[in-house]
């Protein structure tokens, strides 16, 4: 649902608002309720509708444990995700 990179900013409340252009699929498709998570890569978050980010989970979690990568990247992925609707609000840092 969701390609590319988007340039978003913060309003006075902290917050991150989903771009226009995506808001009336969400809503019908996920009724707005969106996990954000940061990239096990690069230095930028994504943002998954719910019913794909629990495909996402479910393999992740179906990882070997044993190996320090997959124990990394579950903590990563899963560790830092978070429920949103539409509006993130950001921690200050």
């Amino acid at each position: 649902m969701f390609r590319g990179a988007n340039a978003v900013s913060l309003d006075a409340k902290g917050r991150l608002a989903m771009p226009s252009r995506y808001r009336d699929e969400l809503d019908s498709r996920c009724n707005g309720q969106l996990i954000v998570t940061i990239d096990a890569v690069d230095p930028c978050l994504c943002v998954y509708p719910l019913d794909e980010w629990e495909q996402i989970e479910a393999k992740l979690r179906a990882l070997p444990s044993l190996r320090e990568e997959n124990r990394r990247l579950q903590r990563l992925l899963i560790g830092n995700a978070a429920v949103s609707y539409t509006h993130l609000t950001l921690p200050t840092i």
